[in-house]
């Protein structure tokens, strides 16, 4: 998937210090990052903008990472500014991972800039990744939203869906955020019922993934039917869901994405996924 980039290892310690100028240096727009132009991302270095503010976000294979800010959008030639939508598979994955990763966190520096209880500017802490208020005290930590991704099987069947209204039109599986007050199984049970119209029975965690695009800690697991299999689309965030059979998914494994590695999961072991003793390698070991 794509956190997994071994063998390079992603640091996310937090530090307080200054750039080199053969750092990294992440500068974002609303919708994604600045890159230089080509087939390889490659992101530019501390040294071409010096006139930033720079917050030291995480290490990547050994390369430190900066948060670059600046008064007016930076304009260095050779760079664009790349969506994030274009990241998901772009190489070397390790940058794409950085980049993305890099710009959930100017999102969330971006959003919490003031106090949510009493309305003063916020200040970096010197101690962990958190913004304090030096009125009240208030402390916020990064946002990360939990989320379930659901696989239900019936039999040698896998229920895939397609989202509606959206640009991504490609097979998916039920998918939602967890409520306040929810355990995640009851966060499985009620998207199911709510975007399906399903009962499940048995559930199985599978794995978990961070998700920078969403700002969500994705949560797979798979879940056996429980009586009828009639599917009722019922919230309008479908535009359609359908039974299909283990060796009807022909979908390449990406090595990207939770969902894509559970579907193909699916196709690779069947029913095998409920196994609570199935092989746990990720897929990645076992395919490529």
């Amino acid at each position: 998937m794509l956190q997994e980039i071994a063998p390079l290892l992603f640091d996310n310690g937090f530090r307080v210090c200054t750039p080199e100028d053969q750092d990294l240096a992440l500068v974002c727009d609303a919708e994604g990052v600045l890159l230089k132009e080509g087939e390889t991302l490659e992101l530019p270095r501390a040294g071409d903008i010096p006139d930033a503010a720079y917050t030291y976000l995480f290490a990547v294979g050994g390369k430190t990472v900066f948060l670059a800010q600046t008064d007016n959008p930076v304009v260095l030639p050779g760079y664009a500014y790349k969506p994030l939508s274009q990241l998901r598979r772009a190489q070397p994955k390790a940058i794409a991972f950085a980049a993305a990763t890099g710009h959930q966190l100017y999102r969330w520096y971006l959003r919490r800039r003031f106090c949510g209880v009493c309305g003063t500017p916020t200040q970096p802490s010197a101690k962990e990744r958190s913004l304090v208020c030096p009125n009240c005290g208030n402390t916020e930590y990064p946002s990360i939203m939990p989320a379930v991704i659901v696989g239900i099987v019936d039999g040698d069947r896998l229920l895939m869906t397609k989202y509606a209204n959206r640009p991504f039109a490609n097979w998916a599986l039920v998918a939602g955020y967890a409520e306040i007050g929810e355990a995640l199984e009851e966060t499985v049970r009620r998207e199911t019922m709510e975007e399906v119209g399903l009962l499940l029975g048995k559930i199985v965690y599978y794995r978990s993934q961070p998700w920078p695009f969403s700002g969500s800690l994705l949560m797979g697991f798979y879940a056996q039917l429980d009586g009828s299999d009639d599917i009722s689309l019922n919230d309008g965030e479908l535009a359609e869901a359908a039974w299909l059979h283990q060796n009807e998914i022909d979908i390449p494994f990406e090595d990207v994405s939770l969902t894509n590695e559970m579907i193909c999961r699916f196709h690779w072991e069947g029913r095998r996924v409920l196994d609570t003793d199935r092989d746990p390698r990720p897929l990645r070991e076992i395919l490529l």
